[in-house]
């Protein structure tokens, strides 16, 4: 059986984040457009790698989360990324991120990173094991939406991300780092199994 990360309301823990992010922060940023080489990208062009270190600006008050998706990625408190590196893992991409608001002012309560899985280090869509997940196609053979996700068992890793549209943002974990984070008592986000993937929003 594998996992995935719902999201869990808690106080401080949006849904959405509102805001930019760019690689150094300077008054008025908040309003600039996000269109550096590692962000944006043409159609069949790969992404340039993420900088050693971002800044997150933004106009919420306060963040007090361990996980939340946003901007093609995934922001993560420091503990959060501690149990992350200690699982088996294809290969990601993490840079610090620093949390101000659009007057340079932090609004973290925690330390944060901002890490991502480029898609041609994505399991591949094999990975579902369409004959036990519950999954409506299109009249062309495409995934419209899944109701219940099972995975074949033989993923290697232990955190990994899936290259299906219908599943971006999802994160799945193997039973060791679902119990793993599972000791954190996340804030923000809680582990599910995949067979609530269609009755959940992701975290």
């Amino acid at each position: 059986m594998f996992y995935t990360l719902a999201f869990k309301k808690d106080k401080n823990c949006p849904t959405f984040i509102d805001g930019v992010i760019h690689e150094s922060f300077s008054p008025g940023a908040y309003d600039d457009s996000m269109d550096a080489d590692w962000h944006d990208a043409g159609p069949d062009e790969t992404l340039a790698p993420l900088p050693e270190k971002l800044v997150l600006i933004t106009k919420d008050k306060r963040y007090d989360f361990d996980f939340c998706t946003a901007f093609e990625g995934h922001i993560v408190s420091e503990r959060f990324l501690k149990v992350f590196q200690n699982l088996k893992t294809s290969r990601w991409e993490v840079a610090e991120l620093e949390i101000v608001n659009p007057k340079g002012i932090s609004v973290a309560q925690r330390k944060y990173f901002f890490m991502r899985q480029q898609r041609a280090d994505r399991e591949a869509v094999d990975v579902i094991d369409q004959t036990q997940s519950k999954i409506n196609f299109r009249a062309n053979g495409e995934i419209k939406n899944i109701i219940s996700l099972t995975l074949k068992e033989n993923v290697s890793t232990d955190f990994f991300s899936i290259d299906e549209i219908t599943l971006l943002g999802f994160i799945f974990l193997s039973p060791h780092a679902a119990a793993a984070l599972k000791e954190l008592n996340l804030v923000g986000a809680e582990v599910v199994d995949t067979g609530k993937v269609g009755s959940i929003d992701r975290a």
